[in-house]
Protein backbone atom coordinates (compact mmCIF):
# COMPACT_ATOMS: atom_id res chain seq x y z
CA UNK A 1 0.00 0.00 0.00
CA UNK A 2 1.41 3.38 -1.10
CA UNK A 3 2.00 6.32 1.41
CA UNK A 4 -0.84 9.18 0.66
CA UNK A 5 0.96 12.48 1.06
CA UNK A 6 -0.88 15.52 1.95
CA UNK A 7 -1.88 18.26 -1.50
CA UNK A 8 -0.37 21.05 -1.13
CA UNK A 9 -3.55 22.79 -0.04
CA UNK A 10 -3.90 21.07 2.93
CA UNK A 11 -0.03 21.41 3.82
CA UNK A 12 -0.64 25.36 3.60
CA UNK A 13 -4.35 25.00 5.58
CA UNK A 14 -2.27 22.99 7.97
CA UNK A 15 0.42 25.76 8.56
CA UNK A 16 -1.73 28.51 8.54
CA UNK A 17 -3.63 27.14 11.22
CA UNK A 18 -0.47 26.72 13.21
CA UNK A 19 0.91 29.92 12.85
CA UNK A 20 -0.05 32.98 15.26
CA UNK A 21 2.04 36.16 14.92
CA UNK A 22 4.09 34.89 12.15
CA UNK A 23 5.35 31.77 14.73
CA UNK A 24 5.10 28.39 14.10
CA UNK A 25 3.66 26.34 17.07
CA UNK A 26 3.58 22.77 17.54
CA UNK A 27 -0.35 21.95 17.44
CA UNK A 28 -0.23 19.08 20.15
CA UNK A 29 2.36 20.80 23.30
CA UNK A 30 2.27 24.16 21.83
CA UNK A 31 5.69 24.67 21.80
CA UNK A 32 7.76 26.62 18.97
CA UNK A 33 8.34 24.45 16.08
CA UNK A 34 11.63 25.30 14.65
CA UNK A 35 11.67 21.93 13.38
CA UNK A 36 7.96 20.02 12.22
CA UNK A 37 5.72 17.96 10.19
CA UNK A 38 2.39 17.50 8.99
CA UNK A 39 1.38 14.36 10.81
CA UNK A 40 -1.87 11.89 10.22
CA UNK A 41 -3.96 11.91 13.40
CA UNK A 42 -5.32 8.58 12.46
CA UNK A 43 -2.30 6.80 10.82
CA UNK A 44 -2.07 6.42 7.32
CA UNK A 45 -1.63 2.90 7.59
CA UNK A 46 -4.67 2.61 9.78
CA UNK A 47 -7.46 3.84 7.09
CA UNK A 48 -5.97 7.19 7.85
CA UNK A 49 -7.15 9.77 4.84
CA UNK A 50 -4.51 12.97 3.51
CA UNK A 51 -7.70 15.35 4.49
CA UNK A 52 -7.40 18.67 6.64
CA UNK A 53 -9.38 17.25 9.52
CA UNK A 54 -6.86 14.12 9.60
CA UNK A 55 -3.93 16.62 9.51
CA UNK A 56 -1.47 17.95 12.26
CA UNK A 57 1.52 20.12 12.27
CA UNK A 58 3.89 18.62 14.99
CA UNK A 59 6.99 19.07 16.31
CA UNK A 60 10.41 17.36 15.71
CA UNK A 61 9.42 15.39 19.83
CA UNK A 62 6.05 15.20 19.42
CA UNK A 63 6.12 13.52 16.06
CA UNK A 64 9.14 11.34 17.01
CA UNK A 65 6.98 9.98 20.18
CA UNK A 66 3.69 10.09 17.90
CA UNK A 67 5.59 7.81 14.96
CA UNK A 68 6.54 5.50 17.88
CA UNK A 69 3.14 4.70 18.77
CA UNK A 70 1.66 4.51 14.74
CA UNK A 71 4.51 2.04 13.94
CA UNK A 72 3.20 -0.32 17.13
CA UNK A 73 -0.36 -0.01 16.63
CA UNK A 74 -0.26 -0.27 12.64
CA UNK A 75 2.04 -3.66 13.77
CA UNK A 76 -0.51 -4.73 15.97
CA UNK A 77 -3.39 -4.00 13.48
CA UNK A 78 -1.31 -6.20 10.86
CA UNK A 79 -0.88 -9.23 12.74
CA UNK A 80 -4.81 -9.17 14.21
CA UNK A 81 -6.13 -9.10 10.55
CA UNK A 82 -3.36 -12.02 9.71
CA UNK A 83 -4.63 -14.11 12.47
CA UNK A 84 -8.57 -13.15 11.20
CA UNK A 85 -7.84 -14.40 8.08
CA UNK A 86 -5.92 -17.65 9.55
CA UNK A 87 -2.69 -16.42 8.32
CA UNK A 88 -0.28 -19.35 10.54
CA UNK A 89 3.23 -18.72 11.37
CA UNK A 90 5.48 -21.20 9.42
CA UNK A 91 6.38 -23.88 11.85
CA UNK A 92 10.30 -24.01 12.61
CA UNK A 93 12.54 -26.75 11.91
CA UNK A 94 13.91 -28.59 14.28
CA UNK A 95 17.21 -30.43 13.74
CA UNK A 96 18.00 -34.19 14.50
CA UNK A 97 20.09 -32.90 17.05
CA UNK A 98 23.85 -34.39 18.06
CA UNK A 99 23.99 -38.02 18.57
CA UNK A 100 24.51 -38.94 21.79
CA UNK A 101 27.44 -41.07 22.98
CA UNK A 102 28.31 -42.24 26.58
CA UNK A 103 30.92 -40.23 28.29
CA UNK A 104 34.59 -42.69 29.07
CA UNK A 105 34.83 -43.67 32.58
CA UNK A 106 38.08 -42.40 34.47
CA UNK A 107 40.68 -45.31 34.54
CA UNK A 108 42.62 -45.87 37.23
CA UNK A 109 46.92 -45.73 37.08
CA UNK A 110 46.30 -49.67 37.30
CA UNK A 111 44.22 -50.34 34.92
CA UNK A 112 45.94 -49.05 31.98
CA UNK A 113 49.99 -47.88 31.86
CA UNK A 114 51.84 -48.20 29.16
CA UNK A 115 55.39 -50.13 29.17
CA UNK A 116 58.55 -47.79 30.56
CA UNK A 117 60.39 -46.35 27.75
CA UNK A 118 64.12 -46.34 28.09
CA UNK A 119 65.29 -43.03 26.60
CA UNK A 120 68.74 -42.68 27.57
CA UNK A 121 69.54 -46.01 25.60
CA UNK A 122 72.20 -46.52 23.33
CA UNK A 123 71.15 -47.67 19.91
Amino acid sequence: MARKEFSKSVKVAVIKRATKDGIVFCEECGALAKKWEIDHINPDGLTGEPTLENAKLLCGLCHGEKTKLDVKNIAQAKRREARHLGVRKKPTLMSRGFTKYEKPTKMNKTQFTLPRRNMFEDA
